[in-house]
């Protein structure tokens, strides 16, 4: 047993829609981002975290922004795309936000949705 490691998450769920809320929000507090959604690719919001109206928002928007490419005019839109599913994890960050940290909670999206890793 390990006992110099630190457990980070201070909730858990074994319900899969609150364990994705827990994670957004935690992700978003930690990272101090506005706002936060994982959206399907026909842009339903699956899980959010922040201002309902803007998740919403983010959500409709990332997969039309964030399959083209296409950098949003002010840059305030940024995601990634989710490990395994045809879905989108992205955040509204007027003060920009570092990817690795949506790139991290991507991948936890896709643990709590029971995405195998490739081998």
């Amino acid at each position: 047993m390990d006992t110099g490691s630190r457990e980070r998450r201070q909730q858990r769920s074994t319900n899969c829609a609150e364990a994705l809320s827990l994670l957004l929000e935690a992700t978003r507090k930690r990272a101090q981002i506005q706002s936060l959604a994982l959206s399907d690719r026909t842009g339903i919001l699956v899980a959010g975290a922040g201002p309902a109206r803007e998740c919403d928002e983010l959500a409709a928007w990332a997969p039309i922004v964030l399959a083209a490419g296409d950098p949003t005019p002010d840059d305030s839109v940024c995601g990634v795309k989710v490990r395994g599913l045809d879905a989108f994890l992205c955040a509204n960050t007027p003060g920009g936000v570092r990817i690795e940290v949506l790139r991290e909670a991507a991948e936890g999206c896709a643990r709590i949705l029971g995405v195998a890793r490739a081998a």
